[in-house]
């Protein structure tokens, strides 16, 4: 059965806290198609979902050899581990 990206958005949308719009728009990205759905959403809504990505993209509670570093956009590498 395909997703109903509309209605999973409307999810983001009305979400009441960050941790609600986080695993709305989840579903959403999790396949092609729904990432393909991001890139016709409207001006307003294009900057919630950057909004609501901003609010995980980045967790420094995790150990400098798990925590991802920005080479260039797009693309991350993890730091490489000493012995």
């Amino acid at each position: 059965m395909a997703k109903n990206y509309r209605r999973l958005w409307e999810g983001v949308a009305k979400a009441t806290d960050d941790v609600e719009a986080v695993r709305a728009l989840a579903e959403i990205v999790v396949d092609k198609q729904g990432r393909a759905f991001t890139l016709d959403l409207k001006h307003e809504e294009a900057e919630l979902c950057v909004e609501t990505l901003d609010y995980v993209s980045c967790d420094l509670s995790l150990p400098p050899l798990l925590r991802p570093q920005m080479v260039s956009p797009g693309h991350h590498r993890t730091e490489p581990q000493s012995h």
